[in-house]
C-alpha cells in the first residue's frame, strides 16, 4: 500500500511516512510524539478530527486538516515489535519508541540521543549478548540488556 492521508487510512497499525507541513508545524507535532517512523492506530474518528494512539504509548487528537497532511501506510498485521536483542551486527534499524519504564530512566536514554525516528546500526554484541554497541548520530554507544529492552525498533532493509 502506498502512502495515504491519515484521515483516509484504513483501520489497523499505521506507519508515518511523511508529514507535509511547514517546519514549525512538523516541530510542534514531533514535540507531541508524532513524527516520521512512529506507529499510529486510529482510536476514534469524528466529523471534527481523529483520536490516534502513538506507539501505543500516548494519545493525540488531530483536526482533519492536520490529519490530511500526515501520510501513512498500513503496516503488516503480523509484524511484531522488535528490540535490540532481535538484531545482529550489521543490521540497521529505526527507533519506534521507548517502552514503559521509570520516567527518569526513559529521559536519560532520550538525552543520550535515543529518540523515536533515529536510525542506527548494530556494530558489536558481546559474547553473552550484554552489552550491545550501536552507532548513531556519528558516535558509538553501548547499552546493557535492560536498557536495550526498553527500545522498540523497526529493522531497515
Amino acid at each position: 500500500m502506498c502512502a495515504v492521508s491519515l484521515d483516509e487510512a484504513p483501520d489497523g497499525a499505521l506507519g508515518v511516512r511523511a508529514i507535509e507541513a511547514p517546519p514549525e508545524e512538523q516541530l510542534r507535532l514531533s514535540d507531541l510524539g508524532l513524527h516520521v517512523g512512529c506507529r499510529l492506530r486510529v482510536v476514534q474518528r469524528s466529523g471534527a478530527g481523529l483520536l490516534v494512539s502513538i506507539n501505543e504509548d500516548a494519545r493525540l487528537t488531530l483536526d482533519l486538516d492536520t490529519a490530511r497532511r500526515v501520510k501513512v501506510r498500513l503496516l503488516e498485521p503480523a509484524m511484531p515489535a522488535l528490540t535490540l536483542s532481535d538484531l545482529v551486527p550489521g543490521d540497521r534499524a529505526r527507533i519506534l519508541g521507548l517502552g514503559h519504564g521509570a520516567a527518569g530512566y526513559r529521559q536519560r536514554l532520550m538525552s543520550m540521543g535515543l529518540t523515536p525516528g533515529v536510525e542506527f546500526a548494530i556494530t558489536r554484541v558481546a559474547p553473552l549478548g550484554d552489552p550491545v554497541e550501536i552507532s548513531l548520530r556519528g558516535f558509538a554507544m553501548s547499552l546493557r540488556k535492560a536498557e536495550a529492552a526498553l527500545l522498540s525498533v523497526e529493522k531497515l532493509q
